[in-house]
């Protein structure tokens, strides 16, 4: 679980916030932010810088829903 990153996003203004277990854990539970994915930041990084326009897009799309 130390190489996860949990995406969260701002339930008014849409703001993306990265967390490590450390942080995220004063984010969980709060009203106003909503957890979307938790990833392996490696894996995730390494997906995003290899693919192509379309692919890249839908990359970060599906990371943030």
């Amino acid at each position: 679980m130390r190489d996860c990153a949990f995406i969260y996003v701002h339930k008014s203004n849409g703001m993306i916030r990265v967390d490590s277990i450390d942080t995220a854990r004063n984010v969980d539970g709060n009203p106003e932010w909503k957890h979307v994915s938790t990833v392996n930041p490696h894996v995730a990084l390494e997906q995003i810088l290899r693919a192509k326009g379309k692919e890249r897009n839908q990359i970060i799309k599906h990371l943030l829903t």
